[in-house]
């Protein structure tokens, strides 16, 4: 069974785009620490496990503003020409872009490394029985739906999933992608199983707040 961790990154933002000048994207200086932390945490939590652990970015160019460790593979060139307006749109974008690298594994585990981990509860979880595997979200008022920062999945459910959510479909949805994601598996009757936590803190964009999940 071959299982990868592919994080999705956007490291350097664009300034003109829609939802940083809508405050909804954390500054430079500050994501850059958090993406730091978060990736230092998971290689040091899974050093344990035989993974292929992939980054790719979709902002601009980070230069040496960030140190990847080795253990990594990186991926710079993904578009991002919808995820300036919804950030699940951009998600999908940067699945596309690598989906030949997605196809080569059975399980995705993924994660977005601006979060820190506080353990390895749900990886571990994961590994011990691999499966599809979600938390909800606690404030899920007025629908149910997933956390999207930790989740895993079978790749071909992935790919399907993809297929059949757009970039466009999102943006002219006004749709999270936590919502596309359950609507998805809940109206296609996929099976999935349910932690009641990811173990991890959630930075929320521009704002000193952080949550525990």
């Amino acid at each position: 069974m071959k299982i990868c961790i592919f994080m999705p990154t956007t490291f350097i933002i664009d300034e003109e785009s829609t939802l940083y000048k809508n405050n909804m994207l954390e500054n430079t200086n500050n994501r850059l620490i958090q993406y730091q932390n978060g990736i230092e945490k998971l290689i040091e939590l899974n050093s344990k496990y035989n993974f292929d652990i992939y980054i790719a970015d979709n902002g601009l160019d980070v230069g040496d503003k960030i140190n990847i460790n080795n253990k990594i593979k990186t991926n710079n060139n993904n578009p991002n020409k919808y995820g300036k307006y919804n950030k699940g749109s951009g998600l999908i974008e940067i699945w596309n872009n690598n989906i030949e690298i997605i196809k080569q594994y059975d399980y995705i585990i993924h994660f977005e490394p601006r979060q820190l981990l506080i353990d390895n509860y749900f990886i571990d979880n994961f590994m011990k029985n691999p499966r599809t595997l979600f938390t909800y979200n606690h404030n899920s008022y007025p629908q149910k739906h997933f956390n999207t920062g930790l989740f895993t999945c079978k790749t071909m459910e992935l790919l399907k999933f993809i297929e059949n959510y757009s970039p466009q479909f999102l943006i002219e949805k006004n749709l999270g992608i936590e919502y596309a994601l359950y609507f998805f598996y809940t109206t296609n009757n996929i099976k999935y199983d349910v932690l009641d936590k990811m173990s991890l803190i959630w930075y929320p964009s521009n704002t000193n707040l952080k949550y525990y999940w």
